[in-house]
């Protein structure tokens, strides 16, 4: 679903209200991108080597997909904190 349908099927909710009352079901995010994907099961594969085999290599791999991942949360988070911003700023509009 796009935003702009979002915004049209929520328009009668009250953000600033789901907000306050802390219903945050639609305002969390997370990433279902295929370099997502791809970085997390790198990352749970050598959380398993890690648990057998501890090596310095296999510690920089890990401490690099982590970052990489993070970056693409972090950056989800923000285009989600976004929209959130754009609803409030609709709904004390209104």
């Amino acid at each position: 679903m796009d935003f702009k349908e979002y915004l049209v099927e929520n328009s009668e909710k009250d953000m600033i209200s789901k907000i306050y009352h802390n219903d945050m079901e639609d305002l969390q995010c997370i990433s279902e991108s295929k370099e997502y994907l791809i970085i997390s099961k790198k990352i749970k594969k050598l959380e398993r080597e890690l648990l057998k085999n501890f090596t310095k290599d296999k510690v920089k791999k890990y401490i690099e997909y982590t970052n990489e991942r993070n970056s693409i949360e972090a950056e989800d988070q923000f285009k989600l904190g976004f929209k959130t911003a754009i609803k409030i700023i609709l709904q004390a509009l209104k």
